[in-house]
C-alpha cells in the first residue's frame, strides 16, 4: 500500500472537514459582569422551594405558572435551605429566566435582595 497516498487522503479529508464544518461547535455562553445570562427575561414566579440531588440541588415548583419547574442557578444553600424545611410556604420569586431554559437566576424572594 502506498502510504504517502494514504497520508494525503486523510490530511484532505482532515482540511475538508475542518474548512466545511467551523459553525458545529458553539461558544460558550458567557455572562454579563452582574453573573447574569446575555440572553434573560425578567419574571415572576409563586411556588416552593425543593432539593433533589439528581436535579442540581435546589430548584423551584412552581404554582403560577402551575407545575413549571426552574432550576436556580445561583443557589445560596443557607437561605433555600431555611426556605425548603418551611416546607409548604410559598414564597415569590424575581428574577431572570435564560432564553430557551428552565435555568432561573433568583434576585429577589418576596420581595426581599436575594
Amino acid at each position: 500500500m502506498n502510504y504517502k497516498k494514504l497520508i494525503q487522503v486523510i490530511l484532505g479529508l482532515l482540511l475538508f472537514t475542518m474548512a466545511a464544518c467551523p459553525g458545529i461547535a458553539q461558544k460558550p455562553q458567557g455572562q454579563t459582569p452582574e453573573g447574569k445570562p446575555p440572553e434573560s427575561s425578567q419574571v415572576s414566579v409563586i411556588g416552593r422551594i425543593e432539593y433533589l440531588q439528581s436535579e442540581g440541588g435546589y430548584f423551584l415548583r412552581g404554582d403560577h405558572p402551575y407545575g413549571k419547574i426552574f432550576k436556580i442557578a445561583n443557589q445560596n444553600p443557607e437561605l433555600l435551605d431555611k426556605l425548603l424545611k418551611i416546607g409548604s410556604k410559598h414564597v415569590n420569586i424575581e428574577g431572570r429566566l435564560t432564553a430557551g431554559t428552565n435555568i432561573l437566576f433568583i434576585e429577589k424572594i418576596d420581595g426581599q435582595p436575594y
